[in-house]
């Protein structure tokens, strides 16, 4: 396992893991739009302080996990938040330590950029109990819950 910065080259084959996220998620009745998640990444690698995007690929060179987050600032106040904007690992590699080191480095990138706090959430509605143990066992605190309600 090798984790480290995304790429635009890279952007193909998130997008398509992104799709299997998608998929298997609460969003799953959504429309899905790699034009617009190309855009995306073209705009995210415009502002790597503030944005962050790193993968977890294998030795063959398959991305099989991502996690993009990015800070900004608390809309009540000047000091800084860092959140996750999507986390996935391909659910046949979903218990490998490639979870758990992506939310580490994401830590450490928020951390020394001036973020206060890093709030991390799930809405994906995949694994929910998972994905809370594993925030937890790295020193996280539940502190809400997501709602959905759709028409």
């Amino acid at each position: 396992m090798h984790i480290r910065d995304f790429t635009l080259d890279d952007a193909p084959q998130m997008i398509e893991l992104g799709r299997l996220m998608h998929g298997e998620s609460t969003y799953a009745g959504a429309d899905y739009s790699p034009e617009k998640l190309m855009q995306m990444a073209k705009e995210w690698l415009q502002y790597p302080e503030w944005r962050f995007a790193r993968v977890a690929v294998d030795d063959s060179g398959v991305i099989y996990a991502m996690y993009v987050g990015h800070i900004s600032q608390y809309y009540f106040g000047q000091d800084l938040v860092a959140s996750d904007t999507l986390f996935f690992v391909r659910p046949d590699r979903r218990g490998s330590f490639a979870a758990a080191k992506l939310v580490k480095e994401f830590e450490e990138w928020a951390f020394s950029r001036g973020a206060l706090d890093i709030r991390p959430a799930s809405s994906s509605g995949v694994e929910i109990e998972r994905v809370r143990h594993l925030y937890e066992a790295l020193g996280y605190n539940l502190v809400g819950y997501v709602f959905q309600k759709r028409r």
